[in-house]
């Protein structure tokens, strides 16, 4: 068995144990050794409302591929949910995910994690976004990393629509 296999392998056990670890959590793998996951986090997070209210979301999902140059390269993550996160793109601007720097000693199971971490609003970095409405949003309502999500949801601050300026021809 290569090193590549062997490193699938282990991230798949060691997703199964987050799994096991935190109920929050599940994921459906495919291929062996699994390649892609889909990624299951039920948990509450924000998402965008149709009047650009942020609305509590419970229930997120991610789809995580392991390219060929996986683990050197980070793997590639792919929100499919509603979402209105700084670091999260939404699935209707392709689902892009920031997660920061990387090593290749780092596992799935820590990137599963960070994932949580970030669909929870634990975690976000406004200084780094992909996102940039949601960051404008967070600056409004003065969010901070691991507020309660309600009372911020609760005050009613529309998420700003980004200006589209025409290029002169």
């Amino acid at each position: 068995m290569n090193p590549r296999d062997r490193r699938l392998l282990a991230d798949h056990r060691h997703l199964q144990e987050l799994t096991r670890e935190d109920p929050r959590v599940s994921i459906e793998a495919e291929g062996h050794p699994a390649e892609r996951y889909v990624v299951t986090i039920a948990a509450d997070g924000l998402a965008r409302g149709a009047d650009d209210l942020p609305l509590l979301r419970f229930g997120h999902r991610a789809s995580i591929e392991l390219h060929r140059d996986y683990p050197r390269l980070p793997p590639v993550v792919r929100w499919t949910t509603p979402i209105l996160h700084p670091n999260i793109l939404p699935p209707r601007r392709h689902g892009g995910v920031c997660l920061g720097a990387w090593s290749a000693g780092e596992g799935l199971a820590d990137v599963v994690r960070r994932l949580v971490r970030l669909a929870t609003w634990q975690d976000f970095n406004l200084d780094d976004p992909l996102d940039h409405e949601a960051v404008a949003w967070a600056r409004a309502v003065g969010a901070r990393p691991g507020d309660d999500l309600a009372p911020l949801v609760a005050r009613a601050v529309p998420v700003p629509t980004a200006q589209v300026v025409p290029i002169a021809a």
